[in-house]
């Protein structure tokens, strides 16, 4: 009997710590690419036009990131001196942070030519 109590304490134990990897805590209307992590940490601000296409470019790149509006942007980041607009946070899996800024400052050269 105590083996399959413990099995299914086991089973249980599992149940919780897969439901730790997506972002639960993602406001309504929030996007992500599909990829999941552990922790997430913010990385941008972007405007509401790019959100698509740099959740694309950090799933091509295999970084999990997610999106949702902002509610007090800190610095929205918009090539080509553009107005903003909507803004967004955008959150990369915590282990591929430095990975990701090199994504984003790569492509964000190439937005809004």
């Amino acid at each position: 009997m105590a083996g399959t109590a413990s099995e299914a304490h086991a089973g249980a134990r599992l149940a919780v710590s897969a439901s730790l990897f997506a972002p639960a805590w993602l406001p309504p209307g929030g996007r992500g690419n599909g990829l999941r992590a552990t922790s997430w940490a913010p990385i941008a601000d972007l405007p509401a036009r790019h959100v698509d296409t740099v959740l694309d470019a950090l799933r091509d790149a295999s970084i999990p990131a997610h999106a949702a509006p902002a509610p007090r942007p800190v610095r929205p980041l918009a090539p080509g001196g553009r107005a903003p607009g909507a803004v967004w946070r955008l959150r990369v899996g915590s282990t591929s942070y430095a990975k990701a800024e090199n994504v984003l400052m790569q492509l964000l050269r190439e937005l809004d030519r």
